[in-house]
């Protein structure tokens, strides 16, 4: 991924996730923000609000550049004042199937709300049979520049869903030097959790591949060729497809060489077999059936993109050599850098940032370890590759002032690369996703990715955009959007202004309605929104000894666009249109009742009206337009504001002390919603490898989490080793992401303590229809009881009779342990009843969302727990309407199919 993506990158999950909450409790907001702006609007073709008539300065909302620690988590632009905005299309109101009547009051949110705020509402639902999952496969960004691999794309989308389109990548603009801030520091990569080395004891889903199974290069791929016969056993149209590809895979794994003509023509022939899987999966009669089959198709085709790079690193091995650094290079290049630092204007804390003192002690000293060199010049790689610049700091990363540092680190940090490894480090992830899998694999591709060698750095993206996927996929609807909204507020307001040096007074009542619209943009979101508003009147105009009496309709257009990108938020200009007509009603003099002089008067009065009319409405429209515009740009200025400090305090605190670094794998814009994936994972830490379930295609919000990111969260709260007391570790878990931390639930016991072991702690795994969570323990102590070495496994599944998103404990606790008798087992359960409780449900949808008077006629339509992911829709509600789950075998209804 391009370092422009990264930069920004972990802006845009906090945008996209504070849209998505901030758009469901828009409502309020907005409710209390229109009463102050409706006393703004312009209430009369000949004036507006006495206390309008000073003249309001556009509101511009220039963020300040304090050190990162502080900086906004978006940039915010003015466009040119010549920016022109494309007209919107017509809005088309919204049908809706029985809609349930909503309550005029808003709801009311506590200000320190406790775990029972949270709670969704039961809501009985009647049972019946759920629609089969869809999948679809979205294209994954690199952390370098995008590498895709046509040979390898199979097309994992239904038949009737929306395909997705190819990923792109904006081209890198030339970036001058710029005066940057302060970096935030960085951790070291040694102060980082490293369990690479550290083997849990826990027995793995798939077993290891019999023995005599490879030549020991080419991996036996355990867990593939297990799906393949699980495959071959449910859909028996797929076995002989199954059972040809297994014969491949075994063939391959024969090989004992890695750069033989003989894997050339293997790896062609299972990309042969791994297309075919489409055209099979296309002749099944359900969703379900087609699913299972194009997710075996896509974990060939994730290994064979791997194989085939790996085939042409070892053919061109024989001329391949390690780097050999200059020590005397490197001084030049420090004592240069150094130089140009010193005296470029904020460039001095990048020395420190950087590390360059360490890096001149220790990188070209004879008494460091080629080991302890590369660690150092990887981790200054990485921290002149971070995702936490802001605009400026990025700009200074990528200016020429450090290309010679990176050509140099490179340099010391090449190493040979074992090629056998790097496929075993694949397969056994693939196998068994623990932390020292991952951490594994994700060393290799450290290793790979900074590589001098262009082929074996292509290697290292390849890893990274398969097993470092999107993990985090958000849709939000434009009419989610425009259901939150305030709807059309109508105010009554005194009017007293001056048009044309006439005293206009009067009565006036405003309405206006807003709206979004969406222009599609494959790279970015393009936002349009759009303000309509009318001014009835009925004023008078006196200049001099005329009073004029008049009523009229006003009516104007404000338009702002806003562009959300990799490069942060663009406000642009607002524009406006506005159009004064008015209707003269009567009109007198204060010489109506002289003989001949009033009868001259109201001539020449009228006259003057009659020649001043066009003037005085060129004005009319000219206040309405500035004024709109000037209080547009204000709101959405000022609610990008509260977005910061909400931003601020809700995500970006959170995700520093946990040290996570969210990145911007794809953003879109269609005529229908925003749509954004996100990758949440430590530099050391990998993310989604499978295909993601699809939403249906008429929801008006769908998430999709991949069991990596929570994975990645809990491997963050350093439970690994250490003794805690229940209530304690409740406490200190909730205070990470809240600075309002609610008390310990009453049914939580107290005086126990525990202390987790040392790998994997704490872990969810997802899949069929259920989320598995793992708790490992080396001890547990109660008053002076005490047991050792056991591991706790809690399952929730969907609530199955309501209406909403929530999952609940389902089963019973288990217990695994050599040494757990009769009694610890009673013991045991009597503790763990209460911290997993049956009473304490998972809410996937809260109860905000549950009980929103605009969401009344919407339901939740998905809840797919599957192949890692956990998805969730929410759309329109109908009578015998299920939420789509993970084991039916039907085709969904006409108009429910997915995208």
């Amino acid at each position: 991924m391009s370092r422009l993506v990264r930069r920004y990158s972990w802006k845009f999950l906090g945008l996209v996730l504070l849209i998505a909450v901030l758009s469901l409790v828009a409502p309020y907001g907005w409710r209390h923000f229109l009463p102050q702006q409706a006393e703004h609007q312009i209430t009369s073709h000949f004036g507006v609000p006495a206390h309008l008539q000073s003249p309001t300065e556009n509101v511009e909302f220039t963020p300040s550049a304090p050190a990162m620690q502080t900086a906004l988590p978006y940039q915010v632009a003015e466009a040119p004042p010549a920016f022109e905005l494309p007209d919107f299309p017509a809005h088309q109101p919204t049908q809706l199937t029985e809609p349930t009547p909503a309550s005029e009051e808003p709801l009311e949110t506590p200000t320190n709300p406790g775990l029972e705020a949270f709670e969704t509402p039961k809501q009985v639902a009647p049972t019946g049979p759920v629609v089969a999952e869809q999948i679809d496969l979205d294209p994954s960004l690199s952390e370098l520049p995008t590498r895709t691999a046509p040979k390898f794309d199979l097309e994992l989308t239904s038949p009737g869903s929306e395909e997705a389109p190819p990923t792109e990548t904006p081209a890198e603009p030339s970036l001058p030097p710029a005066s940057p801030l302060e970096p935030r520091t960085l951790p070291d990569s040694a102060d980082l959790p490293n369990q690479a080395t550290i083997r849990p004891e826990v027995h793995p889903d798939i077993p290891a591949p019999p023995a005599h199974t490879s030549a020991g290069v080419w991996p036996y791929p355990t867990a593939l060729i297990t799906q393949l016969r699980e495959l071959a056993e449910e859909e028996p149209s797929a076995a002989a497809w199954a059972q040809r590809t297994i014969v491949q895979l075994e063939a391959l794994a024969m090989i004992n060489k890695l750069e033989v003509p003989a894997v050339g023509a293997a790896l062609d022939e299972l990309h042969l077999l791994s297309s075919q899987a489409k055209d099979i999966a296309a002749a099944l009669p359900t969703d379900n059936q087609r699913s299972r089959v194009l997710r075996v198709g896509y974990a060939i085709v994730r290994r064979i993109a791997i194989w085939q790079i790996t085939h042409a690193v070892a053919f061109e091995a024989a001329d391949r050599k390690t780097a050999v650094p200059s020590t005397a290079d490197w001084s030049r290049c420090l004592t240069s850098l150094e130089h140009k630092l010193a005296t470029l204007p904020g460039g001095s804390p990048w020395t420190n940032y950087l590390r360059l003192e360490q890096a001149k002690q220790k990188i070209g000293s004879a008494e460091t370890s080629p080991a302890e060199r590369r660690t150092l010049a990887r981790d200054i790689l990485r921290r002149l590759n971070s995702t936490q610049f802001d605009a400026n700091q990025g700009d200074f990363a990528e200016s020429p002032v450090f290309a010679d540092l990176t050509r140099h680190l490179k340099i010391w940090s090449d190493e040979p690369v074992d090629l056998v490894h790097v496929l075993q480090s694949i397969e056994d992830y693939e196998r068994q996703d623990l932390t020292a899998e991952s951490t594994a694999l994700s060393n290799v591709y450290q290793q790979l990715r900074w590589s001098p060698d262009a082929r074996i750095a292509e290697l290292g993206e390849t890893i990274n955009m398969y097993y470092r996927n999107a993990n985090v996929r958000v849709a939000i609807s434009a009419e989610l959007v425009n259901r939150m909204l305030p709807k059309e507020a109508r105010q009554f307001e005194y009017v007293q202004d001056y048009i044309q040096g006439a005293r206009v007074e009067g009565n006036s009542e405003a309405s206006t309605k807003l709206r979004l619209v969406l222009l599609p943009d494959r790279l970015r979101w393009r936002m349009g929104l759009e303000a309509n508003g009318q001014v009835a009147s009925d004023t008078s105009s006196t200049k001099g000894p005329a009073t004029f009496y008049q009523n009229g309709v006003s009516s104007y257009r404000v338009r702002k666009m806003l562009l959300v990108d990799r490069r942060g938020v663009r406000m642009f200009n607002a524009e406006a249109e506005a159009q004064a007509n008015n209707n003269l009603l009567d009109y007198e003099t204060s010489y109506d009742g002289i003989p001949l002089l009033g009868s001259i008067a109201r001539a020449i009065a009228i006259s003057q009206y009659d020649a001043a009319q066009d003037s005085a409405r060129l004005e009319v429209e000219g206040k309405i337009q500035g004024r709109a515009t000037s209080r547009i740009d204000q709101a959405v200025a000022e609610q990008l504001k509260k977005g910061k400090e909400n931003f601020q305090t809700k995500l970006l605190e959170p995700m520093r002390k946990l040290q996570l670094e969210p990145t911007a794998v794809d953003m879109e814009t269609t005529h229908e919603r925003l749509i954004a994936r996100y990758r949440l994972a430590g530099h050391e830490q990998l993310s989604s490898h499978t295909p993601r379930p699809q939403a249906p295609g008429d929801s008006l919000l769908s998430v999709q989490v991949h069991e990596t990111a929570l994975n990645n969260i809990l491997n963050r709260l350093n439970l690994s080793g250490r003794r805690i007391e229940l209530r304690e570790l409740y406490r200190e878990v909730t205070s990470v992401f809240s600075k309002d931390v609610p008390p310990p639930p009453d049914d939580l016991p107290e005086d126990v303590f525990v202390t987790f072991m040392d790998s994997d702690p704490v872990r969810v795994d997802c899949d069929e229809g259920r989320v598995r969570l793992t708790i490992r323990i080396e001890s547990l102590e109660h008053g002076k009881s005490k047991w050792q070495n056991f591991t706790v496994r809690g399952y929730y599944a969907p609530y199955s009779d309501q209406l909403d998103a929530n999952l609940a404990r389902d089963g019973v606790i288990e217990l695994i342990g050599s040494k757990l008798r009769f009694g610890d087992q009673i013991a045991l359960r009597g503790i763990f009843s209460r911290v997993l409780s049956r009473n304490r449900k998972l809410n996937l949808v809260n109860k905000q969302i549950a009980m929103s008077p605009e969401l009344q006629d919407q339901q939740v339509t998905q809840l797919v727990i599957h192949d890692g992911w956990i998805g969730v829709a929410l759309g329109p509600k109908h009578p015998q309407r299920q939420t789509i789950g993970p084991s039916m075998t039907t085709r969904p209804a006409e108009g429910q199919r997915s995208r």
